[in-house]
């Protein structure tokens, strides 16, 4: 193993520049922000097994590639493989409920409509129901 695997044990800090580095290589761009959605740089699964390909090589481990779906932005998933999870292996800020508020509000913008404080949550339930039969 090389030096990157020693960054897990550190905390999602040190794994960072590790998936910026990771991401730009699959998306073909100079650089990419923590709080960067995959998704919304122009990434599709294809490229995640790219991803996960890279990361299993740099890191010697195993990454299901369903985490790399529920952890989308580069902050989030560093976190994850440095075991940042919180409890119930729901991400942290800018994780799997990130990414779907990121689409809720695409979607919301699509069909012209307007998120409220008190809509948005039943909105963001039913389509995470949606999002879960798939």
């Amino acid at each position: 193993m090389n030096s990157h695997a020693d960054d897990a044990l550190g905390g999602g800090d040190e794994l960072l520049p590790l998936v910026s580095e990771l991401w730009c290589e699959a998306l073909g761009l100079p650089e990419v922000n923590p709080s960067d959605n995959f998704f919304d740089l122009g990434g599709h699964s294809l490229l995640l097994h790219t991803v996960r390909d890279r990361l299993h090589e740099r890191l010697g481990r195993d990454i299901p590639l369903v985490e790399l779906f529920q952890y989308p932005t580069v902050r989030a998933l560093a976190e994850y493989l440095a075991g940042g999870a919180t409890a119930g292996g729901a991400p942290g800020a800018g994780g799997a409920s990130g990414a779907l508020g990121g689409r809720l509000a695409r979607l919301e913008a699509r069909r012209g409509g307007r998120r409220t404080a008190s809509g948005a949550g039943v909105r963001a339930d039913q389509y995470r129901e949606e999002e879960e039969a798939w």
